[in-house]
């Protein structure tokens, strides 16, 4: 399963800035059995792109993340992947509800 969302941000948010929130958020998912993948394979400010681990193998257990910052349209585009035993649906649905409101709020401040 999974959802994409896109998010409007600051027009002065740094690019490291918008990625310290995505951490924030992800790190304050405490549902068990639905923890973020860790560690980056693509953590790159000057292309915009966040990208976990394990974000493109298919049968990783757990929520995978993708995240392109673009400064010239100043948006934030989400790309969320969860799959439990036997590709079960982690509530892909509710956690990218939770990590947009999150990472907004984390933005405005």
């Amino acid at each position: 399963p999974s959802q994409s969302a896109t998010l409007q941000i600051p027009q002065n948010a740094a690019t490291e800035d918008v990625f310290a929130c995505i951490d924030r958020a992800t790190a304050a998912s405490t549902a068990a059995g639905r923890e973020y993948d860790q560690g980056h394979a693509i953590r790159d400010a000057k292309t915009g792109v966040l990208e976990t681990t394990h974000y493109s193998s298919p049968n990783t257990s757990g929520f995978r993340l993708k995240a392109e910052v673009s400064k010239r349209a100043s948006t934030l585009a989400l790309s969320l992947r969860g799959a439990g035993a036997y590709c079960t649906d982690l509530g892909v649905d509710q956690e990218m509800a939770r990590l947009t409101e999150s990472v907004s709020s984390c933005l405005k401040r």
